[in-house]
């Protein structure tokens, strides 16, 4: 989402910044944009300002608005300059660092979607939550366990996602609403716990990404999750797995 200030400040269209043409109904006027609707709103700006450096063509020369949405600082950030440190902003930058920088502005956020197909099921702000796989060694043998959370966020239903593994891995599995020794839980949330070093099974389950491994009960899942969304964790005594 780009920030009332920005926005402000650039004279933006606010029909683009609140994504008014966007082909998706659910985002349809809330400001949720997509990466290639940012960049065109970028380009918009920089083609209406005339703002193509003639001498440096994969250059931008800045002007006043942009140089104070894009370099300004905070309060705090100038509080926390030394007196000798040099605040002189640029005057021409390249087209791609300055979209970066323009992509950094602005607030982050994301949608989740059903897949297959494109719905919309519910946009938030922020980063995505992660879902968290972590294998521990069982205290005093050779054996491990696999604790998995998260799942929730991404519409899978925990205990049908517990049993489904159970079933696909011939593993016990149980859920736990209040682990002991183990961080606090959000609202309405639990941790499946299964028997065994699933990592890599659960990482192919869940993303649908049958190379993650060779099991076969990874196969004809439906989850649909980003890997990008997954964080794996091997204790103190868990080797990790060798590919085939």
């Amino acid at each position: 989402k780009i920030p009332s200030g920005i926005a402000s400040t650039l004279e933006l269209n606010p029909d683009d910044v609140s994504a008014a043409a966007a082909t998706s109904e659910a985002r349809r006027g809330t400001g949720f944009l997509t990466g290639k609707e940012v960049k065109e709103i970028f380009n918009v700006y920089i083609a209406r300002e005339m703002l193509v450096d003639e001498s440096k063509p994969a250059n931008i020369k800045m002007n006043c608005a942009l140089t104070d949405a894009l370099y300004k600082l905070t309060k705090k950030q100038q509080m926390q300059l030394e007196p000798s440190q040099e605040t002189a902003t640029p005057t021409s930058v390249s087209r791609k660092d300055l979209l970066d920088l323009w992509v950094s502005k602005l607030e982050p956020a994301y949608a989740l979607v059903a897949m297959p197909g494109n719905e919309v099921l519910s946009l938030k702000k922020g980063s995505p939550k992660m879902i968290d796989i972590e294998v521990e060694k069982r205290q005093g043998n050779k054996k491990f366990i696999t604790r998995v959370r998260g799942v929730e966020e991404y519409g899978v239903d925990s205990s049908a996602f517990a049993n489904d593994v159970s079933r696909r891995f011939a593993c016990a599995s149980s859920i736990e609403s209040h682990p002991v020794g183990r961080p606090a839980l959000p609202k309405g949330c639990v941790e499946c716990v299964f028997q065994g070093n699933l990592s890599e099974e659960l990482q192919a389950l869940l993303t649908g990404d049958e190379s993650l491994s060779s099991h076969g009960g990874c196969k004809g899942a439906e989850y649909f999750v980003p890997k990008s969304v997954i964080a794996e964790t091997l204790r103190k005594g868990v080797p990790a797995k060798k590919r085939r």
